[in-house]
């Protein structure tokens, strides 16, 4: 967890290139906090809330991510 760590600027880039990498997919994950970053090996968790670019609807996407 964030809080918990010091955060590098490799870790940042890395973590700033997977919602780049999602948002080309025109995926939204509108949850991103702190607890939704893991940083030894970087995964943003939790899209429970995600949304398709260009939309105001709200889309149940994903029952788990693994």
């Amino acid at each position: 967890m964030l809080s918990d760590q010091k955060i590098t600027e490799q870790q940042k880039s890395r973590a700033m290139k997977g919602l780049e990498a999602i948002h080309k997919h025109g995926i939204l994950h509108n949850d991103i906090w702190e607890e939704n970053i893991l940083i030894n090996d970087i995964y943003l968790i939790d899209f429970g809330m995600v949304s398709w670019a260009g939309t105001k609807k709200k889309r149940k996407l994903f029952e788990y991510i693994v």
